[in-house]
C-alpha cells in the first residue's frame, strides 16, 4: 500500500487518496455485514475509544503519505519503525502497564537511529522526517486502542470503525479536491489503496485479538525488508549506508525493549512459582 501510494500521489491529490483509501473498505466490509448482519452489525462497544482509533488511524496515515510524498520509501519507512518502541511506551500508559527505564532508552535509541537515517541539517528531509515521525506516534496510539477492545468486539466490525471513521472525517474535505482517475495507474492503483488497507488491518487486528502490544511489536520490523524491496523495485532506490545504520540502531532498540520484556515475565513468573506454596 505505502509503494502505491508513494506512486499514485506523484499525480492525484493526496487527501483524496487517502479518503478514498478509507471510503472503499467502509463500502465493501459495511455492505457485507449488513447483508450478513443485518442492520444491527456496526454496534461495538466503547464508542469513543472506537471514535479516537478512526482518527488517530486517519491522521496517521495522512501524516504517512506526507512523507511518502517527500522522502524516499525505505527512508519514511524507516522513522516509522519508532513506532513499535512507542507502542510500548503506549501500552504502559494506557494498558495498565508500569514503565520501565527500558522503555526509554529503546525510545532514545529509536530517535538516535532515526536521527542517523535522516541526518537532519545534511540531507534535504525536512517536512518529510516531521510527518514520518507524527505517523509512528499516531499509528502507535491507534494500535494500542485497538488492543484496548479487540476482545470486545469482532474484527470485522472494528475494521469498519476504523475506516468510517476516518472516510467521515476526510469527507468534510477530499470531496472538494477529488477527481475523477487521468490515466490507466490511477484507475488501477487508488481502489487498491483500499484493497490493500482493508486487508492489512484485518490481519493486524486478529493478531492483536490473540497477543499483546508488546509480543506483536517486533513482527513489524519485516515492513523494513519489505519496504526496501518495493523502494528498489519500483523507485529504483536503495538504502544508503547511513540509512541502514540508522535502521540496525532502530531494530537494536526494538529487539532490546523485546528482551527486556521477555526478562521480565520470566522473573514474574519465577517470582509466582517461588511464592506458590508446596
Amino acid at each position: 500500500m505505502d509503494a502505491a501510494a508513494k506512486w499514485v500521489a506523484r499525480t492525484y491529490p493526496l487527501t483524496a487518496a487517502v479518503w478514498l483509501r478509507y471510503l472503499v473498505p467502509t463500502i465493501l466490509v459495511g455492505s457485507y455485514l449488513v447483508a450478513t448482519r443485518g442492520f444491527k452489525f456496526a454496534h461495538a462497544p466503547r464508542p469513543g475509544i472506537q471514535i479516537l482509533r478512526g482518527i488517530t488511524l486517519v491522521v496517521s496515515t495522512l501524516c504517512f503519505w506526507t512523507a511518502l510524498s517527500h522522502l524516499k520509501l525505505i527512508e519514511a519507512v524507516t522513522v516509522s519503525f519508532i513506532g513499535p518502541t512507542m507502542v510500548v511506551v503506549f501500552s504502559s500508559f494506557l494498558l495498565g502497564e508500569k514503565p520501565q527505564r527500558a522503555h526509554w532508552v529503546a525510545l532514545a535509541a529509536g530517535f538516535i537511529g532515526v536521527l542517523i537515517a535522516l541526518r537532519p541539517g545534511v540531507a534535504p528531509t525536512g517536512i518529510g522526517a516531521i510527518a514520518a515521525l507524527s505517523s509512528a506516534a499516531f499509528y502507535s496510539l491507534y494500535l494500542v486502542l485497538t488492543r484496548m477492545v479487540a476482545d470486545e468486539a469482532d474484527s470485522l466490525v472494528l475494521l469498519l470503525h476504523a475506516n468510517a471513521i476516518g472516510a467521515m472525517a476526510l469527507t468534510i474535505i477530499a470531496p472538494g479536491v477529488a477527481r475523477m482517475p487521468n490515466n490507466m495507474s490511477e484507475w488501477l492503483i487508488l481502489p487498491f489503496l483500499g484493497l490493500f488497507g482493508m486487508v492489512g488491518h484485518w490481519c493486524m487486528i486478529k493478531a492483536y485479538s490473540i497477543a499483546d502490544a508488546s509480543t506483536l511489536a517486533p513482527f513489524m520490523y519485516v515492513q523494513l525488508l519489505i519496504a526496501t524491496f518495493y523502494g528498489w523495485l519500483v523507485f529504483g532506490n536503495l538504502p544508503d549506508g547511513f540509512t541502514l545504520l540508522g535502521m540496525l540502531v532502530i531494530l537494536a532498540s526494538g529487539l532490546y525493549i523485546l528482551n527486556e520484556g521477555r526478562r521480565s515475565a520470566h522473573r514474574a513468573r519465577a517470582n509466582e512459582v517461588s511464592a506458590t506454596p508446596e
